[in-house]
This record gives C-alpha cells, structure tokens and sequence, in this order.
C-alpha cells in the first residue's frame, strides 16, 4: 500500500512527485512513464515516511517499495533520490508566520503558524498551537493534533483524524469530519455537514439544519441538537442531551444516555430507552 510521502525514482536521481497523489500508479499515469516491461524498469518506487517529527523530514523513514531494486539503482543514485525527496518535503512544512492564502500543493502546518484561508490543495498534518481559517472548496486536512484550531469550514471540504485537544469549530455546506478522537472539540455544526466516528471524551456542541452525526461511541458528548439535524447509531458511554426541533435519534445502544428533550424531535425505540 502506498504512502505519503510516494515519489518515482528515475535512472539519473531525479524523482517525480505530484503533491495531490500518493499511489506510485497514479504517478506513473500522470508522468506518463513507460511500465509495460517488467524486464526495462524505467523507474523505482520510494517513499519518504514521517515518524516522530513530522516537521523535520531528515528524521523521516526512507524507503525503496521494489521487491528487486533495478540494477541502474546504484547507492549514489538512490543518495541524489532520498536527498531529492527530503528536500520536497521539508519545503511543505510551516512552522510560523502569518500566511494568507493556500490554493494548491500539499502542507504540513505546525508550530504558531496561522493559515487564513484553504481553498483547495491538502493539509496531511497539523499540530502545536497552529491556526488554521476559512477551509473550503475541495480542500483536505487530515492528522489534526495538539490543541491546533480549525475554524470556518465548508463547501465539500474533508477534515479527518482529529485528535489532542485540537478544536473545529463553525462547520458548514456538504463538509466531512470523521475520526475524531481524545478531548477534540468540535462546535457550531449546521447546513449539510457530516460528522462521523467519534469516540474518546470527545465534544461536539451546537449541531443545527441538516447535519448529520454517526458512530458515536466511547464517552463522546453531543449537546444542542436541534433543527432537522440527525444522530445515528450512538454506543459505549456516549451522552446526547438538549434536543429540540425536528431533530432525529435513532440506533442507540451500550450505555449511551439521552436527557431534555423537547419539541417534535424524533426518537426511535432505541433513544427511548436511553432517555434518563
């Protein structure tokens, strides 16, 4: 399985990398490299793969993915290769500074940096105390540690894997959080926003409109739902409470617990049970 981050490795120590794609086959699609000879390898698949410190990629783990290197693939080629493609990564980090505007490539934000605006292109990591602003688009963040700050995000923007203390908060349009973990807080969801596996103490408050949440499990808690937003299938010691509009319940089991609710919010037979 491929990783971030993949490059191609050519006969001179040159790499080939696009920051969007980690798959070696798109890369050979996209560079349009020749691989119909299994016997003429045009090119060697690497990796260069975080470890501890994400924001200094001579500490990261260097690979070659061939089950026979090629016999071009000398020590001093692969040496040019690896220094290549540290080089490519260490240039995505921002470890500080104000920076106004993201619309492509790929990054890792670390650090007190504050991004102001993500339009597109994709974030693999953010930690520290870094600030990241007005996310949408097609934009992607993934790994969200530390006590990071996300706020502001919607169009069909993907943020996953949140964890730490890290916060998102006003979520919006068709955005996706899933995977959010430890003493993350996510608040002010509405519009047609998806939040899905939440787990750990994690906390997410104010759900409005059409959001959906689902799998949610551990001692998550979940707290003033309302409009016609949705909670799906809520298990462990998960705990939902202030509930009003038209907002739907339903799938509840473990030890998860309901309390207030009021209007014409719908629970199925299951949240009944869990009403206390």
């Amino acid at each position: 399985m491929c990783h971030f981050l993949s490059v191609l490795v050519l006969r001179d120590g040159s790499v080939r990398h696009h920051p969007m794609l980690d798959s070696h086959g798109d890369l050979v699609h996209y560079f349009k490299l020749p691989d119909e000879n299994p016997h003429i390898p045009y090119f060697a698949k690497a990796e260069l793969t975080p470890t501890t410190d994400w924001t200094d990629a001579s500490t990261w783990a260097w690979r070659i993915d061939e089950a026979v290197n090629p016999v071009w693939l000398t020590p001093d080629v692969e040496k040019a290769a690896e220094e290549a493609t540290r080089a490519i990564a260490q240039r995505m980090v921002i470890k500080d500074g104000e920076h106004r505007l993201i619309v492509d490539g790929c990054w890792i934000i670390a650090g007190a940096a504050k991004i102001r605006d993500v339009r597109s292109g994709r974030i693999v990591r953010v930690q520290d105390l870094a600030t990241i602003s007005n996310v949408w688009g097609s934009a992607t963040i993934s790994n969200v540690r530390g006590s990071a700050t996300i706020r502001d995000v919607g169009g069909l923007a993907t943020i996953r894997d949140v964890g730490g203390s890290a916060t998102i908060s006003n979520v919006w349009g068709s955005a996706t959080i899933s995977n959010v973990r430890d003493l993350a807080t996510i608040r002010d969801v509405g519009g047609l926003a998806t939040i899905r596996d939440v787990g750990g103490l994690a906390t997410i408050s104010n759900v409005r409109d059409s959001a959906t949440i689902s799998d949610v499990r551990d001692s998550a808690t979940i707290s003033n739902v309302r409009g016609s937003a949705t909670i799906r299938d809520v298990g462990g010691s998960a705990t939902i409470s202030n509930v009003w509009g038209s907002a739907t319940i339903r799938d509840v089991g473990g030890s998860a617990t309901i309390g207030n609710v009021w209007g014409s919010a719908e629970l199925d037979a299951s949240a009944e049970k869990a009403v206390r």
